[in-house]
């Protein structure tokens, strides 16, 4: 049975680590923001670790991606169209341009309108508009919480709905390079995530209701003396081995444990 399913968001600098982490604490979102410490990345330094990431099993890694920077320096968008082309299918790159804050003004404008803007800074008044006194430093974050201020003072859905829009109005028509953002598919994942672990955690649950007796003593051993093996189980129970051997079979099927070493037995505990 398939566990809980797990994302990774990884962005290039400090403004998109410090909105993603406020929407992670203001939801209780288990996914994770990374890297830890909030940095400024180049696009080969975000592969790197979101490949990190992939093997570490994460289900989804998601890249963050400011377009102004890429659109001014044909390098480096060419180098980002290549490792995009070459990268995992589990690594999602969302871009939005110019940069991340175009998403923060997409939760207040009245009226849909296609723009043009070359970099943060010819973005910047408009937006302070709506968020006074922005400005792109970790002072600002840490004294105001961008989700909890975007919510409360714009309107998230209005701001899904204004990048759905301009995200195809881009795809269809990429040489005007008019401001867009894909955030809005990250929300969509999100939702997506955790409509699957609420199915998955449903089932986990009328598994419990099947077992036998004999199995939820086998849990209930586990559950105080993690990482166990067949030959210390089937004492403590009282089973024969190869009896111990055919329960924890259905216990693992059923997604309730997981096998996680072969040294001279095999070892087993509860599925986290």
């Amino acid at each position: 049975m398939k566990t809980n399913k797990s994302i990774a968001i990884i962005g290039e600098g400090e403004t998109e680590w410090f909105y993603f982490e406020s929407l992670r604490v203001a939801c209780r979102y288990p996914f994770k923001v990374a890297p830890d410490f909030p940095q400024h990345s180049d696009i080969p330094h975000m592969a790197k670790l979101a490949e990190d990431y992939v093997k570490r099993e994460y289900d989804y890694v998601v890249c963050l991606v400011d377009m102004d920077r890429l659109l001014q320096i044909p390098k480096e968008m060419q180098t980002y169209q290549r490792i995009r082309k070459h990268s995992s299918n589990r690594i999602i790159w969302i871009e939005t341009n110019p940069c991340t804050e175009f998403w923060f003004l997409l939760h207040f404008l009245p009226q849909l309108n296609v723009k043009h803007y070359d970099t943060y800074e010819a973005l910047l008044p408009e937006l302070r508009r709506y968020m006074p006194g922005y400005e792109k430093t970790a002072h600002y974050f840490r004294k105001n919480n961008l989700y909890r201020y975007l919510t409360e003072n714009g309107d998230l859905q209005r701001a899904m709905g204004n990048a759905e829009k301009l995200s195809r109005l881009s795809e269809a028509s990429p040489e005007e390079r008019i401001a867009y953002s894909q955030v809005h598919k990250v929300f969509e994942l999100i939702a997506s995530i955790n409509s699957t672990n609420q199915e998955i955690n449903e089932r986990k649950e009328e598994n419990k209701k099947q077992i036998s007796v004999k199995q939820q003593e086998i849990l209930d051993f586990l559950a105080f003396n993690d990482d166990s093996d067949i030959k210390s189980i089937s004492k403590a129970i009282g089973l024969r081995p190869p009896r111990t051997r055919d329960y924890l079979k259905q216990l693992l099927e059923l997604g309730l444990i997981e096998e996680i070493g072969k040294i001279r037995y095999k070892v087993w505990r509860i599925k986290r």
